[in-house]
């Protein structure tokens, strides 16, 4: 019922150039937040079933998984933003 496969890393998600340390740190945090939004998408479908199989406790269940799911793609979108703010600051002050 649950879909378990890893998502694939996205073809040529390289670090740009500048700051490799940087783009290192966004590229893995961009890579968490689309991870997490991945997951989210299976979990209606799958409630859904449960529901219609009758099975509530385990659609309580799976709503429960979304809802930590979300949690965790905010803060990551929270992370993110703010690393990728930081790179851009540094980007302006070297190029003032």
């Amino acid at each position: 019922m649950l879909d378990t496969r890893k998502s694939a890393r996205p073809a040529g998600s390289r670090g740009t150039g500048g700051n490799p340390a940087a783009a290192t740190g966004t590229r893995g945090a961009t890579e968490v937040l689309l991870g997490v939004l991945r997951s989210i998408e299976p979990y209606e479908a799958c409630i859904l079933e449960a529901e219609r199989d009758g099975d509530l406790e385990v659609a309580d269940f799976l709503r429960e998984l979304r809802r930590q799911d979300l949690v965790r793609a905010r803060e990551a979108t929270r992370l993110l933003r703010t690393s990728l703010e930081a790179t851009y600051a540094e980007k302006e002050k070297a190029v003032c």
